[in-house]
């Protein structure tokens, strides 16, 4: 007796495991809209992230991973000589800017303009204004 293959369904109809491809229009405004079972079995919400792989574009589920910098902050306080209850104590202080940190550092990148063109063109051209300097 053959065995029966059973599919594997997700809750929004598309086969587990298995391939799907659709014909989407992309709108003047170069904007394009995901197909609802796509987009339900993905879990996306109101962020993806878009991969240019050279010939095709991938789109993800956008997750936000966890940076803890609690390993490099114990090195370089104990570094400065830092131990016991004062080890503890600088380490609260020090992980405790790493948001303030991190949200400054956001701010000055958005701040930063808008590269045009090749990567290339742009360090080139800094590196014109530094000799102009």
């Amino acid at each position: 007796m053959g065995a029966i293959m059973e599919k594997k369904i997700s809750d929004n109809g598309l086969a587990l495991g298995k391939k799907s491809k659709r014909r989407v229009r992309v709108s003047q405004q170069r904007q394009v809209n995901i197909p609802k079972d796509f987009y339900q079995a993905l879990g996306l919400d109101d962020e993806a992230v878009m991969e240019f792989t050279g010939k095709e574009i991938i789109i993800r589920p956008a997750t936000f991973e966890e940076v803890d910098f609690s390993e490099d902050i114990l090195q370089e306080l104990i570094a400065q000589g830092y131990s016991g209850t004062e080890l503890l104590d600088e380490f609260k202080k020090a992980k405790a800017s790493v948001s303030t940190a991190l949200q400054a550092l956001k701010e000055e990148t958005m701040a930063q303009p808008v590269i045009r063109g090749s990567l290339d063109d742009y360090l080139d051209s800094l590196e014109d204004e530094e000799e102009d300097e």
